[in-house]
């Protein structure tokens, strides 16, 4: 197994299409920087509104999406990245802090915060550069900067979408046995009303919000060495054939490929 993982790329959109955005969650961190053109950010029920230069800090599993409000031309720099065991001491308590943030809080860190305005050289560097260790020193000062951010990032006010309270309800009982049925009945709702206004919004149904939460969690089971057979069940599957080919579909591989990877 690496102990480094980091996929880096800037990437420009003459007429960007707001059905090629949707929302989606992985198992590895994101560092977002909005470049330009016309959009928002949805993350776990918060939106933030972008200008040029604004940073965002996505944790591993958290749900988000891009809301294009405009057709204008789009650009942006995108880090996916696990340092895993290769992370200084340091680097690993700082994502310690970000990982322990309530879902959709302190995501967004605007470029008036950065001190000496390195924000675009440090990407720059991390795409460029042909070692790992250059990459991850970068990411690394990168990631101690939005850090000495918090204090201001936790502080800023955000804009709550209409189904942030259900977004809350969906993530605190994401291992319990969910329905349509039920989870309509505590918001008054009916069901085809809320896939449309909850598509609407995210790009995803209400189920596939839950599922890939679900699939989630059970990853983070998996790599702390719980069996596959009993992961299901602590995840809110009702069983396991459901579950494999969910998490298969989702991550590439079988749920036990994944137990053995992380755990022999």
């Amino acid at each position: 197994m690496s102990d480094f993982f980091l996929d880096c790329k800037r990437t420009f959109t003459q007429n960007p299409d707001l059905n090629e955005f949707y929302m989606h969650t992985h198992d590895f961190y994101e560092i977002y920087c909005f470049l330009s053109g016309n959009a928002k950010y949805f993350v776990e029920g918060n939106i933030y509104k972008l200008k040029h230069g604004d940073i965002l800090f996505i944790k591993k599993g958290e749900a988000h999406t891009l809301m294009i409000t405009s057709p204008t031309p789009y650009e942006r720099v995108v880090v996916n990245f696990d340092l895993l065991g290769a992370a200084d001491n340091k680097t690993r308590d700082i994502l310690t802090f970000f990982d322990g943030l309530a879902l959709g809080r302190g995501n967004r860190f605007p470029f008036s915060m950065f001190k000496d305005k390195h924000w675009l050289y440090y990407l720059d560097k991390i795409i460029s550069s042909e070692s790992d260790d250059i990459k991850q020193l970068y990411l690394s000062i990168l990631i101690n900067e939005m850090y000495e951010c918090r204090g201001e990032v936790l502080n800023l006010p955000t804009e709550r979408d209409d189904f942030s309270d259900l977004i809350a309800y969906l993530n605190k009982h994401l291992t319990e046995p969910l329905t349509l049925d039920s989870i309509c009945s505590k918001f008054y709702i009916s069901k085809s009303q809320l896939n449309r206004k909850f598509k609407r919004m995210t790009g995803s149904t209400v189920w596939e919000y839950v599922t890939a939460k679900r699939l989630i969690f059970a990853k983070e089971l998996l790599q702390q060495g719980e069996a596959p057979t009993k992961v299901y069940m602590k995840c809110g599957f009702n069983d396991y054939t459901s579950f494999f080919r969910a998490y298969k579909s989702e991550f590439g591989v079988c749920p036990k490929n994944d137990f053995i990877k992380y755990n022999y």
